[in-house]
């Protein structure tokens, strides 16, 4: 078996490469950290493959985040943890959120404190099971496969303010800015702030033609479109 073979029919369903994690999981079971060098001795007894080619699969699963040298957990092994798993699944539900949102949402009072919050999310970022991105003075967790621009999107829309500003510019192409607040009615100062951030972030710009109308950013207008009609974030105000 010859590494440039590998490299062409190389993947997760490989036999080969699934008999690997196998046994390096096989090592993680008896309460053991994941030592590269026991897993290649080990590997290279039971499988008699090429030394570069185990090479090879163990730098793959490496590079993949499906094993991490020093750890206690293989990607797999990772999500057995309840909350950990929690965790993860409420950022899958709830891509863009951030840590406070989290601490009070994906752990019952009975688990712990904010540092076990800090330790879980650790784990799933060293696994590639999430991402965390900078918005302002915010750092929000995302699923891995979302991509930022997108993450960001979501995080302004929660936001019900930002929703609704939002859902007026699509309704009408564009709005005098000093209209907006009347229109939705929410506060004028509340109103002008989201503008601003709105503005800051490419979400929204300035009329060509008339600077005192909004629209939404032509190359965005279509992911916010989609995420609005995909999502539940519009709260009306009663």
């Amino acid at each position: 078996m010859k590494p440039q073979i590998l490299t062409k029919t190389i993947g997760l369903e490989h036999p080969t490469v699934k008999r690997v994690i196998e046994i390096a999981e096989e090592i993680l079971s008896n309460n053991k950290v994941l030592n590269v060098e026991i897993l290649y001795n080990v590997a290279k007894k039971r499988l008699k493959i090429p030394r570069n080619g185990l090479l090879f699969i163990i730098q793959f699963l490496i590079d993949k985040k499906i094993l991490i040298e020093g750890s206690k957990f293989s990607k797999e092994t990772v999500l057995s943890n309840y909350v950990r798993n929690r965790i993860y699944r409420y950022i899958i539900m709830n891509p863009g959120v951030h840590f406070s949102i989290l601490r009070k949402k994906a752990l019952s009072e009975e688990v712990g404190s904010s540092g076990q919050l800090v330790w879980h999310l650790e784990m799933l970022l060293r696994f590639n099971y999430i991402k965390k991105i900078k918005v302002g003075h915010y750092t929000i967790f995302l699923p891995y496969e979302i991509d930022e621009d997108i993450g960001r999107i979501l995080f302004i829309l929660r936001d019900r303010i930002n929703n609704k500003i939002l859902h007026l510019l699509i309704e009408n192409e564009s709005f005098i800015k000093s209209d907006i607040y009347k229109e939705i009615d929410e506060k004028r100062a509340d109103v002008y702030y989201r503008i601003n951030n709105l503005l800051n972030h490419g979400i929204i710009t300035l009329n060509k033609d008339l600077d005192t109308e909004m629209c939404i950013n032509h190359d965005l207008k279509g992911d916010i479109i989609k995420i609005l009609n995909a999502t539940k974030f519009y709260i009306k105000k009663t």
